[in-house]
Order: structure tokens, then C-alpha cells, then sequence
């Protein structure tokens, strides 16, 4: 299903914002005030994870769906200025040599986004972030813990191709506020719950909060929602990704089925919206550290061009095809309407006894 008018808005307006790895403010500040405008029920943890819930027109499951996405992307925050030269931190895997000389952006609040170049970026050995030496293009006051990103535009639409300073995973945050909203137009029946998460891309440090501090019941089953390194299997264009696993580990198979046969039921109901299935090794995801928490987990993701910002030889915006995003929404609405092991391994079972049955004699 294509996306409305109001909701490419919507999806517009969430990637502008600024974010990284413990300054998510401004990502937690637009979902509190969209889910109050729209009537979401919303929770937040001692760590700063939210949890928003469309509660269903029916009868409540006993374990609803979790959809789970973070709110953070490699970014820098300000230690402290003095004139031009500011000392901050980055956090998040971008290689060193992208970052001598390259532009950047802090983005007060108020007031407008600082221009700086980046001088120098070194490894910090207690805490293995880069500590960057920046000179402003003008001594403007700016507070420690202003958060900063790459000087890269925050949205070009080109025909399908969005190429974003953020996907990663603004885009995953956006996609729960529209799956939650068509849920709740739509009058859906199960309650859907979406899980937003901090600090990500520096080791899962939000998810594995929001696990301790039991945010989320541990037997509901969660299906995160990443933008993964594209795979010569996986190529923007080519469909959303049910990824049945990352670089460290695969996923429940139970849930993994699911999603498998709820894709392929809404390609044949809509030949536009296309799917693959796919290992992603290209990082690991927060799908993992709760997995080793006991929770049971999936996942889906958008095919992904220059992987945090890194192209060829400078940083460039992220990249995605729309019609993968959309396809995504459209899964994300889907399956979260199915009980959680409602795939198809139980009719492959019972073909497999009986086929056995039938030929065993021959053995």
C-alpha cells in the first residue's frame, strides 16, 4: 500500500530530526506528542525507552506483538566550547578516516543547527568512542550534550530512492507510528505494541534497559525493525527484508515463519509489494541482545545504501527505496494481526509424518 500524503509527511518529519547515542530528546519529545494527538497510550522506563500500545477493538492475546526500533544513529555530543574549538564526542561505527575535514552540524535547542569541521578524531581508550576536535564556523553558544550529525541534507526524494542524513533507524520509528496508526483507523482487532529504543548503535545499551526494567513482559514475542547493509541477496528496490538472522546469531524459527508466509500471502493479494528472505550479516541488531535475554525474536529491515553514512570515500546520505519501506508498513500491519505462531510449520509437519508414513516400509 502506497503511502498517503500525511504519512510521507509523517516520515519526513521524523527523519529531520536530530538524534544520536544518548541524545535522543528530540525523537522522544515528537513521539510523546504524536501519541497524545493521536490517542496512543505511552510509557517510558527509567532508561528513556518508550513503549506506545494500540489496545485493539477485541479481545486482548495473551502475548501481543512487539514491534521494536531505536531512536538513535551515529551522531556526536558536545563536551565543551571554547570560541570555535569544541571537543565532543562521536558514537556509533563509522570508520576514522572518514572523519578529517569532513562538515557537521550541532543542533541547539533553540536555535538554529552550527556548522563545524571536523579537525581530528581519536579513539578513547576507557570508553572506545572517538573523541573530535571541531572548529564552528562561528563561536555561537552551545551547551554540553547538544547532540551533533553529519552537515548532509535530511531529505531528497528522487523518484522511489530517498536518500536521508538518517534511515537508520528513524526510518524502523517511523514505520511503528504508521503501522500502529492504519491499525487503529483501520479498527483492528489484536493489540500491537512498539517498543522505542535509545543508545543502539553503542551495544543495545537501551533495549537491554528496557529488558531489566521489565518494560516489555518477557513472553511477548518482539520483531525488530532495522535498515541493514544492502546484500548482493538483498537490493534496494527488490522488496522488504524478513531477515532471518544478523552477524551473530538467527532467529526464532517459529516467528521467522510467520512472517514468511504473511509476506508471500500479501504479494499475491498485491503484486507491488515485494519481499526476500535474508541472513543480513552486515551488523548485528537489538533483535540479538534481547534473544539472549530469553526473549523470543524476529526481524525485518530495509535494504540499505552507504550504511552509516560512510560511501565511497566521504559521508553521504543513507539510502533506501520507498517501495521497500512501504512494504514493510504493509507486513508490520499484517502480521501483527496473526497469532504469533500461526506459520505454516505445523501443516509442513504433518506432510512430512505423513510422506514418512507412506514410504518408510521402503526403507
Amino acid at each position: 500500500m502506497p503511502l498517503t500524503t500525511e504519512e510521507l509527511k509523517l516520515l519526513k518529519d521524523v527523519v529531520s530530526l536530530p538524534t544520536a547515542p544518548f541524545c535522543e530528546f528530540h525523537v522522544q519529545a515528537f513521539v510523546r506528542e504524536w501519541a497524545a494527538e493521536n490517542g496512543f497510550a505511552l510509557e517510558q522506563d527509567k532508561a528513556g525507552n518508550l513503549l506506545l500500545t494500540y489496545k485493539g477493538r477485541g479481545r486482548a492475546p495473551k502475548n501481543p506483538w512487539v514491534l521494536q526500533a531505536h531512536m538513535d544513529h551515529p551522531g556526536f555530543e558536545l563536551i565543551s566550547r571554547r570560541g570555535r574549538t569544541v571537543q565532543a564526542w562521536f558514537r556509533g561505527g563509522v570508520n576514522e578516516t572518514y572523519f578529517p575535514a569532513a562538515r557537521m552540524q550541532f543542533f541547539p535547542t533553540p536555535g538554529n543547527p552550527a556548522g563545524g569541521t571536523v579537525e581530528t578524531a581519536k579513539r578513547d581508550k576507557a570508553s572506545g568512542f572517538l573523541k573530535c576536535r571541531i572548529k564552528l564556523d562561528e563561536a555561537v553558544p552551545l551547551e554540553p550534550g547538544t547532540p551533533g550529525m553529519w552537515e548532509l541534507p535530511a531529505w531528497k526524494k528522487r523518484g522511489h530512492r530517498l536518500a536521508l542524513r538518517v534511515v537508520d533507524d528513524l526510518c524502523g520509528v517511523t514505520s511503528i507510528l504508521l503501522t500502529l496508526k492504519r491499525l487503529k483507523d483501520a479498527g483492528a482487532t489484536r493489540k500491537v505494541c512498539g517498543l522505542l529504543t535509545r543508545a543502539e548503535e553503542v551495544g543495545f545499551v537501551g533495549a537491554i534497559a528496557a529488558a531489566k526494567n521489565q518494560l516489555i513482559d518477557p513472553a511477548y514475542p518482539v520483531l525488530g525493525i532495522e535498515a541493514s547493509r544492502e546484500m548482493p541477496n538483498a537490493r534496494m528496490g527488490r522488496g522488504a527484508v524478513v531477515r532471518v538472522g544478523d552477524a551473530s546469531t538467527v532467529f526464532d524459527p517459529e516467528l521467522t515463519s510467520n512472517l514468511r508466509k504473511t509476506a508471500r500471502a500479501l504479494h499475491l493479494e498485491d503484486q507491488a509489494l515485494n519481499y526476500v528472505d535474508a541472513l543480513m550479516p552486515g551488523g548485528s541488531c537489538e533483535s540479538t541482545g534481547l534473544a539472549l535475554l530469553g526473549y523470543r525474536t524476529c526481524a525485518v529491515c530495509l535494504p540499505l545504501g552507504n550504511y552509516h553514512n560512510m560511501g565511497k570515500s566521504q559521508i553521504e546520505p543513507e539510502n533506501i527505496d520507498l517501495r521497500d519501506f512501504e512494504s514493510m508498513v504493509s507486513l508490520l500491519a499484517a502480521v501483527t494481526q496473526t497469532k504469533p505462531n500461526a506459520s505454516n510449520t505445523a501443516a509442513l509437519k504433518k506432510r512430512i509424518l505423513e510422506n514418512h508414513r507412506k514410504r518408510a516400509p521402503l526403507l
